[in-house]
């Protein structure tokens, strides 16, 4: 893959052949454990499904699942990435849930058979359903808020909003690695993944199967394929650096050319040092790790 472009977990192809393999299966249970309440030991051992959801006629409309899976008791889940939020999203997922749950039922069978189905949602860019970062919508009685059933749940995780979110402020553990999974989720820059992954084994693991992917050409096609638009955030960030790197360069020139490209070069990389750690102090990491993953002094990290 050309070096250029950024490999990014929202693009579905690569959340499907990272996070959708038998390989990567302790990476799902951990991601999935973050969302969840339920019993850990029900996600160990997942089992992966079959993608594509059967249809009862030749004339039935279809789909293919991004990841689908069954947990030891039999409960369903499927896990959507959806890069851009749009009206037609939510009877989409109504339709996916609606298919997985009667899904493999035969005629004659008791309707008690029927089992609970949880549909994940990972959202991009505007969702605007409210502004939590993981909601879950159930079956409720309006006026006493009493749970129907539990066979249904359908969860959302806004991506935007975690990025935003004071993890400082959050004294909860499991909540706290969920939201560094969904910042690592979004995360287009390299430098800005391997400072989240620091925060996990688990993510630490999958950043580095990330680093060292070498995908075909029919994968890198499939990829490319899917790739959307980078978000304003990543557009500025992209612009700062580039000018960053030119300031450094035409700096270089001007104070003598036995300096020339490399000091040039030497300054953009500072900049974009600078401009990753600062980011990261603002969303309330650890100093620490922050001089550890940029290269700058802890001194220089704490003047930001």
């Amino acid at each position: 893959m050309n070096d250029t472009q950024t490999l990014t977990l929202t693009n579905d192809y690569l959340f499907k052949l990272l996070l959708g393999s038998e390989e990567n299966k302790v990476c799902l249970q951990d991601l999935l454990e973050c969302i969840l309440d339920i019993p850990a030991g029900n996600i160990t051992d997942l089992e992966l499904l079959d993608k594509e959801l059967t249809k009862d006629a030749l004339s039935d409309k279809t789909g293919i699942l991004d990841v689908k899976l069954r947990l030891k008791d039999n409960t369903t889940i499927d896990i959507e990435i959806q890069n851009s939020w749009s009206t037609e999203f939510i009877p989409r997922t109504l339709f996916y849930w609606s298919k997985m749950y009667i899904e493999g039922f035969k005629e004659g069978q008791a309707y008690t058979s029927l089992t609970r189905c949880i549909t994940i949602n990972l959202v991009s860019q505007g969702f605007n359903l409210n502004s939590e970062v993981h909601s879950c919508y159930s079956l409720l009685e309006w006026q006493t808020h009493k749970l129907l059933t539990d066979l249904m749940e359908i969860h959302f995780l806004n991506l935007l909003a975690a990025q935003s979110f004071d993890i400082q402020k959050e004294p909860i553990e499991k909540r706290q690695k969920l939201i560094n999974w969904l910042r690592f989720i979004a995360a287009n820059d390299k430098e800005e993944r391997a400072m989240i992954a620091m925060t996990s084994p688990i993510l630490q693991m999958l950043n580095e199967k990330i680093d060292v992917l070498s995908l075909s050409p029919e994968e890198r096609k499939l990829y490319e394929s899917r790739m959307k638009l980078k978000s304003d955030i990543a557009t500025i960030s992209e612009v700062q650096f580039k000018a960053g790197a030119e300031w450094g360069i035409h700096e270089g020139i001007e104070q003598g050319k036995s300096l020339g490209l490399a000091e040039g070069e030497a300054r953009g990389s500072r900049q974009k040092a600078l401009e990753t750690a600062a980011a990261f102090k603002r969303l309330g990491f650890d100093i620490d790790k922050i001089a550890e993953g940029t290269g700058l002094s802890r001194e220089e990290v704490e003047k930001l």
